[in-house]
């Protein structure tokens, strides 16, 4: 029998697999071995794990991905198809920036005197 310390997999063949199977198997059950490949004759036979419910991880709420469910609340007055710059300022961004002056040419940048 042959164990990967990083991976958690076990190599084993199917004499030895019949003698430590429900080792094994608990084994498998707790996490300690996450695979066991089992070899006849040199080949490959079959493959043990876990079952998938045992498997997954249950949902760790300080995880990156839904960490922010349900904290944000967004007022119904702020309509999400309109710019919502103009929604909270009561202005444009180009009023702001002074763009919306008819004299103002946006390819140089300069104002036509």
């Amino acid at each position: 029998m042959t164990y990967d310390l990083v991976s958690g997999e076990v190599v084993i063949t199917a004499t030895e697999f019949k003698a430590k199977c429900l080792d094994l198997l608990d084994r498998v059950n707790s996490g300690a071995v996450t695979k066991v490949h089992i070899t006849k004759r040199g080949k490959a036979a079959a493959v043990l794990v876990a079952p998938e419910a045992a498997v997954k991880e249950p949902w760790d709420p300080h995880s990156m991905f839904g960490s922010m469910k349900g904290s944000l609340i967004i007022d119904p007055s702020i309509d999400l198809e309109k710019p919502i710059y103009e929604q909270v300022f009561g202005t444009t961004v180009e009023a702001d920036m002074g763009l919306d002056d008819p004299d103002y040419d946006l390819r140089m940048g300069l104002r036509e005197e």
